[in-house]
């Protein structure tokens, strides 16, 4: 006789819980000042991801939590234009959860978002991919390797727990959105900042050594630039690529390779990590006439 709709749902509940038993062992807890926490994910052997924007102002020795005990953690790095952060902790017994192919989810799919709360243990939601869309850049400039929008609530000591499959493979770390929203940070965007955070323990920027200002251009020049607006410099590093490139105090930034650039953040994430050692073309309004400028993008300096 065939199952009831009540039957095979509850079966269908049952394999969620089970599902979750089987992957909570991948997921820690981060204890934060004042009694908070977020959650982490086992990256590989010693190494646990986590959010960046809520350890933002914490100390470098945080605390973790996993089911085989508490640790001791040391904050390597953060990626905040990816909202990637990486923690080393010694002794973590736990086993880095199975990844899955991210290019292959869809909206619609069905996904799980698992983190685990120092008093309460496992923290779930439960719901669809919204959106799986193309490569983004962030405000901050951080390139990921796709728009992944979940159709979940997260809590907030669930950020930065693990995106799960209906297979308990990972499909990404979940962080907090826009207005409210939850997104998935893609497993392999994740893999190639961690990578980054190991070797150097940050992420490499652009640096063009030049501090800017916006501005409205006069009318007389919007059309020549194709834009209305600008980058005013207000300094300029000699040593820099925009110092040995030619810029000048009181040029105005209008394009860069062929395109207006019309504000700082744009600019910011034009200015990535794949972007060190290449050469733009920049263009800029000086005494009224548009120049053009090559330039090479150097390393910003770390702040450490």
């Amino acid at each position: 006789m065939a199952k009831s709709v009540s039957a095979r749902i509850s079966d269908f509940s049952n394999e969620l819980a089970d599902l979750v038993a089987r992957c909570a062992p991948g997921v820690v807890a981060v204890r934060l000042r004042g009694g908070r926490s977020i959650s982490g994910i086992v990256w590989r052997p010693g190494y646990v991801v986590s959010a960046a924007e809520p350890l933002d102002d914490e100390p470098v020795t945080l605390g973790v939590e996993a089911g085989s005990g508490a640790y001791d953690a040391k904050l390597l790095g953060r990626d905040p234009s990816t909202d990637i952060a990486l923690l080393s902790v010694q002794g973590l017994k736990e086993e880095a959860l199975p990844t899955a192919d991210g290019t292959a989810l869809r909206a619609g799919q069905l996904a799980i978002v698992l983190g685990l709360s120092p008093e309460h243990g496992p923290i779930v939601a439960f719901g669809s991919i919204a959106v799986a869309g193309a490569p983004w850049d962030s405000q901050l400039g951080g390139r990921i390797s796709r728009f992944i929008r979940l159709g979940v609530w997260l809590t907030p000591a669930s950020e930065g727990g693990a995106v799960l499959d209906l297979d308990g493979r990972l499909v990404g770390m979940a962080v907090s959105g826009p207005r409210r929203t939850v997104l998935a940070i893609p497993a392999d965007t994740i893999q190639r900042v961690v990578d980054q955070l190991i070797a150097k323990g940050r992420i490499s920027r652009g640096y063009l050594g030049i501090a800017m200002q916006p501005v409205q251009l006069p009318d007389s020049v919007q059309k020549l630039a194709n834009t209305s607006f600008g980058l005013l410099v207000s300094s300029v590093d000699a040593q820099s690529g925009a110092g040995a490139g030619g810029v000048l105090l009181g040029d105005i930034i209008v394009g860069w390779n062929g395109e207006p650039v019309r504000d700082y953040r744009q600019l910011q994430r034009l200015l990535g990590p794949e972007s060190v050692g290449t050469s733009v073309s920049v263009a800029i309004v000086r005494g009224g006439a548009l120049v053009n400028l090559g330039l090479t993008v150097g390393e910003r300096p770390s702040s450490g």
